[in-house]
């Protein structure tokens, strides 16, 4: 019996560092671990077969997102957008609609990459100004909202915490527009 507990012991503090230890997307908790959302510029956001795309029908979103383990969204203050919230809150997305179909994708939470880059979880702004420099990606100061850099070719915005009031150079939002400039 000593020597089981030692075994199970021995295991948990190797699973310590391991993906297990680190919150989980609703995109992929079938499988019990860590997914990264993927930005496609200019249509939307992808993780594994779960899509939030602009111009998607609200109803088709929420169905797809509950299925994916997302929390139903609530009544919100505005009507005309729904918040996605995995229920130990690693992932947050605000989406906004038109005429009942997605037009402002806001990725609050989580992990969400562009070819590799890390644009959400476990980056700075500075990080992501260097990783774009090396694509020959531009950044500009906003067009088209009050706060952060528009990226013209992914047809994004990035905002840091210090940008909205905060504190530091990590990221507070990146955001997709249909009306994007």
């Amino acid at each position: 019996m000593i020597r089981l507990l030692k075994a199970f012991v021995c295991w948990v503090a190797l699973l310590g560092g391991s993906v297990m230890s680190q919150p989980l997307d609703a995109c992929n908790r079938k499988t019990m671990t860590q997914s990264s959302w993927q930005l496609v510029p200019r249509q939307g956001i992808t993780c594994r077969d779960l899509q939030v795309s602009l111009g998607q029908e609200r109803e088709a979103l929420r169905k797809a997102m509950v299925a994916a383990a997302f929390l139903p969204p609530k009544h919100g203050r505005y009507p005309d957008e729904d918040d996605f919230l995995t229920a130990d809150k690693s992932t947050f997305i605000r989406v906004r609609y038109e005429s009942g179909k997605v037009s402002d994708i806001e990725f609050l939470a989580g992990d969400l990459k562009y070819q590799g880059i890390d644009l959400h979880r476990n980056t700075t702004f500075a990080k992501i100004k260097r990783q774009f420099k090396a694509k020959r990606l531009t950044l500009r100061d906003t067009q088209w909202l009050g706060d952060g850099q528009d990226c013209p070719e992914l047809a994004i915005n990035i905002a840091t915490r210090d940008d909205v009031g905060g504190d530091g150079d990590g990221i507070e939002w990146v955001i997709l527009s249909s009306s994007f400039n």
